[in-house]
């Protein structure tokens, strides 16, 4: 966690320059969850746990609400009850004609009299429904939802119920139109009135890709949040996205995480500092550990050391030692030994005394000898010839040779100031072999047959061999100087010491050792000096602007740049380095509320004077710009976006519809897919469900919740990006399925060199069609271990037809009670059983007929074989006569009869999900508006997205007169 000053930095940044003192800011805070406006503004629960006398830390969460509270309190409107709100408020009337009512009462509301007001009144509400509410046009205005569920029921022909006595056909379209008729007139007059206006926070999915989007690097850091709430079956719905304390401290410490990853201070990368000696040198060969600590090393001998390489770069090498005797001094002896032996004939008279005197006078006339070499070699300056190469071999982990290093050592007597050399390396576990033997590196020719060019040889001068004792026997000098001599020869040939040997670096960490971004974001250095940093301020402001620009979807002021840029310097002053400044400038723009929230004001001075008239506010080119990156792509506009918002060009309608082509061309349009597809059908409903539970993974390929949706996906997108109709959706004879999936339903996946990826493959031999026919609709609408016919229609009425069924009546047994009483009856049996019960019948009639149009497909999405017993309950009957038999007859009757209804459905979701609001009644109006403008063409998907973006409700806002 960072120092609590740098969180009470950041968190001051974010507050507007024209603040009340800090103790009113914390008493906000604290209060903000007891005032109902605060919190019901800011969607905040009751219980705000911001607690003055606790720690400091708590106190810079009240810090961060109250901020919150003063810049979104005083522009967000207050939600009032749905009471309070009168008709005026949301939308004008055209009331309705003399005729038009009369019409009503002494025709329509007649008819529903006579089929259904005996079930549904004021004393017996059959499914809690109260028809006598729409006697009147002044009923009708204030229960608009009620009509359009009726006029739903009553053109679908679910009501009434087949027991009861039913309308003819022309009867049932007279009824349903001059209630519609009523209905639009008392609600639409298609002037835009989009509502009250509410502060939206960035969703999960929003907040992710932002992040994406803004730095190139996936990193979900809002994985971590609280899962967001869903309201009108969408988590990106305003009044139901909440912001808690515990949301709060995820925003900041996820701004940290984020900003530490994409800058990274060069300081904090990993090195390596190390030092070996004695007993940490290792030995191969003859050594001696002297008793300083230092290593002699014989011949070939070697000493070694294991180092972790944190990274690629050139590190520093520094081998403390020296020779023990100059190499010439060492030949020197070998040869006046060899001389001795020569001439060693004329010498052997000499008796005991004398060879002890003749010992002591060689090795007197030795150390006077090496005392004068000695004095040379310090009078001397060194010489290139003087120095002697040596070797170090650099093996991997498992013992393969990376690579030979040679450095070299002054050939004298005595200590040496050491050797330092450097060699670039690459990252990983090496071993590192030093050797004393007198080396020369040669590269050969490379050959196909040789990956390795290098070759190590010693020279000759360092190969003279030592003699045997046989032989030293035998010499003709006196046997003392003879045995002295020995000696000599034997101890100088450990001639070469290691007392340390020390590694370092890197010297300098190369580019990609840091991230992408750090370049990205930091295109003006500050110049560091040695107890100071200069230029902060004017580099901070440089790479800040454009950032803020894109994370606040707007033009920033001068004056909130330089709130930010004097962050980073209030961290240099720290002696912090501008790196760590940097960091806590971007973890202050990621807290800020301008990135995490979306709020809607009027911004000139002609759109404030029309707010304050209570009319309908258009929306500025900026605005629309997050308007349109938020619906199309779940994320922040791009720099091109940004561009065209600045030039004003969104509010032109044939610019805006260039950009729109363009943002729905673009690979980020899948998050319409994945965001709104899967809300739409609740797929998001199946990470909550064990593919294990359903027997899957025993029977077949392993399948995961992930493959169910993107199949799904996959299919919304194809018919977005080439404009297909929407009903393609029910009834394409194709889907996009991963190996896994293909197995799954026994078809044959093209060949690809990409493993595992979507591809679209032909169903038309497959017994199913369209999203009716997808395992992942098939599994969420059943139990684990079997189908749910009921869970099927009823997922058809709402997510297709957009008429859900009430709950259940409390008093209705379960079918499980049913079929524990009738156990061997079959499952439409059972059904039929539980449906004789008067409170089930209205509602099951239509959705179990639905329902057991799937029957042909288990639980697990599979085809079952002609025989099972359940294929043959797959048929229905739907109101109107419209009989069907099996899943493939049930999508292709759908898309053909019930067009308009499930475009009205996809409509109505779009809507929902573009302007993050639950849809009142005068949304119908606009939502009939686009309707008919796409029927011509056939209701084509991209067209119905493009028809909500041109809608009035997409395109305005309202702020409340005071």
């Amino acid at each position: 966690m960072r120092p609590l000053h740098g969180r009470l930095a950041i968190v001051s940044a974010v507050l507007p320059h024209t603040i009340p003192p800090i103790a009113t800011i914390e008493s906000l805070g604290f209060v903000i969850g007891l005032h109902p406006v605060c919190r019901r503004s800011l969607s905040l629960p009751m219980k705000f746990d911001c607690i003055l006398p606790g720690t400091r830390w708590t106190r810079v969460l009240c810090l961060f609400a109250g901020t919150l509270a003063l810049l979104t309190t005083s522009t967000i409107r207050a939600d009032q009850p749905e009471s309070e709100v009168s008709a005026e408020a949301d939308f004008k009337t055209v009331e309705p004609t003399t005729d038009d009512l009369t019409a009503w009462e002494n025709s329509g509301f007649l008819k529903l009299e006579e089929f259904c007001i005996d079930c549904h009144n004021a004393d017996y509400q059959e499914a809690e429904v109260d028809l006598t509410l729409l006697s009147t046009a002044e009923k009708i205005r204030n229960n608009s939802e009620l009509a359009m569920h009726s006029i739903s029921m009553i053109r679908f022909g679910a009501m009434p119920p087949e027991d009861s006595a039913l309308p003819t056909v022309e009867e049932r379209r007279q009824l349903a139109d001059q209630l519609d008729d009523l209905v639009y007139r008392a609600t639409c007059d298609l002037r835009p009135k989009p509502g009250r206006i509410t502060a939206r926070r960035l969703n999960r999915a929003e907040y992710n890709n932002a992040i994406r989007d803004l730095f190139g690097m996936d990193l979900r850091p809002a994985d971590q949040f609280p899962s967001d709430e869903v309201g009108g079956g969408f988590d990106n719905n305003a009044d139901v996205l909440s912001l808690s304390t515990m949301l709060m401290e995820k925003y900041l410490k996820a701004g940290e995480t984020v900003a530490s990853t994409v800058i990274i201070d060069p300081a904090t990368l990993p090195s390596i500092d190390k030092t070996f000696a004695d007993q940490t040198l290792h030995t191969i060969g003859e050594a001696k550990l002297a008793s300083f600590g230092e290593w002699f090393i014989r011949g070939d001998g070697m000493v070694w050391c294991e180092v972790e390489v944190p990274v690629e770069g050139e590190y520093y090498f520094d081998i403390r030692g020296g020779t023990n005797v100059r190499r010439s001094e060492l030949n020197e002896l070998k040869e006046e030994k060899s001389q001795a032996d020569a001439e060693g004939e004329d010498s052997e008279s000499n008796d005991s005394d004398g060879k002890k005197s003749d010992a002591k006078e060689s090795e007197g006339k030795d150390k006077e000898r090496r005392r004068d070499r000695k004095r040379d070699d310090e009078d001397k300056e060194p010489k290139e010839s003087d120095k002697v190469n040596r070797c170090v071999m650099v093996h991997d982990e498992e013992g393969r040779l990376l690579e030979i290093l040679d450095f070299s050592f002054q050939d004298k007597s005595g200590p040496t100031d050491g050797e330092s050399f450097k060699a670039t390396l690459k990252p990983g576990k090496h071993r590192f072999f030093f050797s004393p033997t007198d080396t020369w590196i040669d590269e050969l020719p490379k050959s196909e047959d040789r990956e390795d060019p290098w070759r190590i040889g010693e020279s000759i001068s360092d190969r003279v061999r030592a003699m045997t004792d046989e032989e030293l026997a035998k010499t003709v000098l006196p046997e003392g100087e003879k045995i002295e001599i020995s000696r000599r020869i034997s101890d100088d040939e450990f001639n070469f010491k290691f007392k340390t040997v020390s590694i370092k670096g890197p010297a300098s960490h190369n580019r990609k050792d840091l991230p992408a971004t750090q370049s990205q974001l930091i295109t003006r250095m500050a110049r560091e000096r040695s107890d100071h940093w200069e230029d902060v301020y004017k580099a901070a402001k440089t790479n800040l602007e454009p950032l803020m620009r894109r994370a606040f979807r707007r033009e920033v002021s001068e004056e909130e740049v330089k709130r930010y840029a004097m962050l980073v310097e209030a961290a240099t002053d720290r002696r912090e380095s501008f790196y760590v400044g940097m960091q806590q400038a971007i973890t202050a723009i990621l807290c800020s509320p301008s990135f995490l929230f979306r709020i809607e004001l009027p911004e000139t001075d002609e759109a404030r004077e029309l707010a304050a008239t209570g009319e309908a506010v258009p929306l500025s080119s900026t605005q629309l710009a997050s308007r349109l990156s938020f619906f199309l792509w779940s994320s922040i506009p791009d720099k091109e976006l940004l561009q065209a918002a600045k030039e004003n060009q969104l509010v032109d309608e044939s610019k805006r519809q260039r950009h729109v082509h363009r943002m729905l061309d673009d690979p980020k349009s899948i998050s319409l897919g994945e965001q709104f597809a899967t809300q739409w059908f609740g797929l998001g409903n199946l990470k909550a469900r064990d593919m294990a539970d359903f027997g899957g993974n025993e029977e077949g390929p392993a399948i995961t919740v992930d493959d169910l949706a993107a199949e799904t996906h996959a299919l919304f997108d194809h018919v977005l990006k080439d404009n297909l109709p929407v009903t393609e959706l029910l009834t394409a004879d194709y889907t996009f399925v991963n190996e896994s999936l293909a197995d799954w339903y026994g078809v044959e996946l093209p060949e690809s060199d990409q493993a595992n990826t979507f591809q679209k493959v032909s169903l038309a031999d497959a017994g199913r069609r369209g999203i009716l026919g997808h395992a992942g609709v098939l599994t969420l609408t059943s139990y684990p271990t079997r189908n749910s016919p009921v869970l099927r229609g009823k997922w058809i009425l709402e997510n297709v037809l957009g008429t859900p069924p009430p709950e259940a009546p409390p008093n209705v047994p379960e079918l499980e009670e049913t079929r524990a009483a009738s156990a061997d009856a079959t499952l439409r049996e059972q059904l039929e059983l539980h449906r004789a019960d008067p409170g089930c019948a209205s509602c099951h009639r239509v959705m179990d007929a639905l329902g057991f149009g799937l029957e042909t497909m288990d639980h697990l999405g599979r085809l079952r074989p002609p025989s099972d017993p359940s294929v043959a309950d797959a048929n229905g009957e739907l109101p109107g006569g419209r009989s069907f038999r099996g899943a493939m007859e049930l999508s292709e009757m759908l898309a053909s009869t019930e067009t308009r209804r499930f475009a009205d459905t996809t409509v109505r979701r779009l809507l929902s999900f573009a302007i993050g609001r639950e849809l009142r009644p005068a949304d119908r109006c606009f939502v009939e508006a686009i309707l008919d403008d796409a029927e011509d063409e056939g209701f084509r998907l991209r067209d119905l997205v493009e028809g909500v973006i041109n809608s009035p409700p997409f395109l305005t806002t309202s702020v409340p007169a005071s």
